[in-house]
């Protein structure tokens, strides 16, 4: 069983580079755009026989639902969305931009992004938090599912993921695991398990 993942379409605030997190911002035109490509994409590899999707989970961000209906409508597939799927909340951070919190808020910033598993965005959450809850979701999924899944998510979910599945520093993170607007990352189901045990062990 693989799970695919994608990164919802792009957004005003992403071409601005500002911090969205729980912030419901919607898909510019491009993300649309990319949205649309994605889909025909999803739908010619699925008629060619490279891709055998058989349900789709989304955050219930619109960024990340609207990306993941067009996939939905295209491939014939029914869509649930999971709020442990939705995007990372970065608390106060959210609506400016990380060169802003690196100039205005420099020494909390440096000690949050030193410690960023475990340390809280003020008044949000932890890469820890969201890493436990996304797990959470695909532990769900897992259990729902015994063949290919597409997942519509975001980028602070994908980094902590990712960041986990390859035992990787989390201030690493956006530096090697940094995912583009529409893109897909597949990620073999036995690599998820192996993350569950390892989680749930404490590591």
């Amino acid at each position: 069983m693989k799970l695919y993942f994608v990164r919802h379409g792009e957004t005003e605030w992403n071409v601005k580079k500002k911090i969205q997190g729980k912030t419901d911002i919607p898909l510019n035109e491009k993300g649309m755009l990319q949205a649309k490509q994605l889909a025909e994409r999803l739908q010619e590899e699925q008629k060619n026989g490279t891709l055998h999707v058989k349900r789709i989970y989304t955050s219930p961000h619109r960024r990340a639902a609207d990306t993941a209906k067009e996939a939905a409508n295209a491939l014939g597939l029914s869509c649930m969305e999971l709020e442990k799927l939705k995007e990372m909340d970065l608390g106060a951070w959210e609506g400016t931009t990380w060169d802003a919190v690196r100039e205005n808020d420099g020494e909390t910033y440096a000690v949050w992004n030193a410690n960023r598993r475990y340390l809280h965005t003020p008044g949000g959450e932890c890469y820890n938090d969201v890493l436990k809850r996304t797990l959470e979701a695909l532990e769900q999924i897992l259990t729902e599912n015994t063949e290919d899944v597409l997942i519509v998510t975001h980028s602070a979910v994908l980094m902590a993921l990712r960041c986990y599945l390859k035992q990787q520093p989390f201030d690493e993170m956006a530096v090697k695991f940094k995912t583009k607007n529409a893109e897909m990352i597949q990620i073999d189901a036995q690599e998820i398990r192996e993350a569950l045990k390892r989680f749930a062990a404490g590591e």
